[in-house]
């Protein structure tokens, strides 16, 4: 395997761990907004419990992403970045008012500004996953970044990302549910949010014939392509019989493996182009890796830093629930 690829596959891998990290604590703002019925305080209770203070964590790995793009595909990410600049912007934005807006109203003694600081995090919550698809959509799609931007392909993908975190969430946090009735209430939301990912899935491949006829293409160089095409509805179908049978610690693996499944997809969807044409001149692989030193100091470095920032990240949830857990003993002696 060329280095080009291995690096590649660096990006992959980060992108996995910040869809199912960074996207679930996406998806836990949006119930938070959706919070309803007799449990409501308790719903947001536990979602402010569980994202806490390791939600920046997550947004680790974009930060890598864009790191080792820059550093391994210059040209590309030159290209991407320019083209995606106002996106970006937003995004970047969005994050920084999430996570103040997530902050004061944890910390702001005035109850009359608790709930502006909630419905901030929220909207937040739901126009970053949504720039997300947006932007993997602008990405796959054959005209240029700045040209046309706005269609029913990107629109219905960022609708589908917004669904498809709003299931990763849920599912984690009716696992994370002491009380049954709290856990049946993001059981049913679980579900709730796969039927409208699988629904929102289906408009966007019917939409991406015209402007985006790489997604559903059988490239004969990869048999991966078309495989996975189908194995991401299969694991989808798969979480909610298991939700169903109330299994909710296994459904929260089946709906990982869908949200994994699109990710690796949408990268094999790419092929070897990384950026859509501008001026004519197409960003390949090929033609925009950086020199080969540069790339295997690069996934030297990547490896190093993996040693550390895996068993780093693991530790600090592992603590942070054990604190939980042992919170209420305390408060009780």
């Amino acid at each position: 395997m060329t280095p080009e690829l291995v690096v590649l596959g660096i990006i992959a891998l980060a992108l996995v761990a910040y869809v199912l990290g960074g996207g679930a604590d996406f998806g836990a703002g949006l119930w938070d907004l959706l919070a309803r019925g007799p449990r409501k305080s308790a719903q947001r209770e536990l979602i402010e419990n569980e994202i806490g203070p390791v939600w920046e964590a997550n947004h680790v790995w974009f930060i890598f992403v864009f790191v080792v793009l820059f550093t391994g595909f210059p040209s590309a990410f030159t290209v991407i970045t320019s083209g995606l600049f106002t996106v970006l912007t937003i995004y970047a934005v969005g994050l920084v008012l999430r996570g103040t807006a997530f902050t004061f109203r944890h910390y702001d003694s005035r109850r009359a500004l608790k709930r502006p600081w909630g419905i901030g995090f929220s909207v937040a919550s739901l126009v970053c996953p949504f720039l997300l698809g947006f932007m993997g959509a602008l990405l796959l799609r054959a005209a240029p970044l700045d040209e046309g931007p706005i269609d029913a392909f990107t629109i219905a993908s960022g609708a589908f990302v917004v669904a498809l975190v709003a299931a990763l969430a849920a599912s984690y946090l009716a696992v994370a549910a002491r009380d049954p009735e709290l856990a049946r209430d993001f059981r049913l939301r679980t579900r709730a949010a796969l039927i409208a990912a699988g629904v929102l899935s289906v408009a966007s491949l019917a939409a991406s014939r015209g402007s985006a006829p790489r997604l559903l293409s059988n490239d004969p160089t990869t048999w991966l392509h078309p495989m996975m095409v189908g194995i991401a509805p299969i694991c989808g179908l798969l979480a909610l019989a298991l939700l169903w049978k109330r299994r909710d610690r296994l459904a929260r693996i089946f709906v990982a493996l869908t949200a994994t499944s699109v990710v690796v997809l949408w990268g094999l969807a790419m092929g070897s182009r990384l950026a859509p044409p501008t001026s004519g001149i197409t960003s390949t692989i090929a033609t925009t890796k950086a020199h080969e030193g540069t790339l295997w100091f690069l996934i030297v470095a990547s490896a190093l830093g993996g040693v550390l920032l895996v068993p780093s990240i693991a530790i600090l949830f592992r603590v942070f629930h054990q604190n939980q857990k042992e919170a209420p003993k305390e408060g009780s002696s």
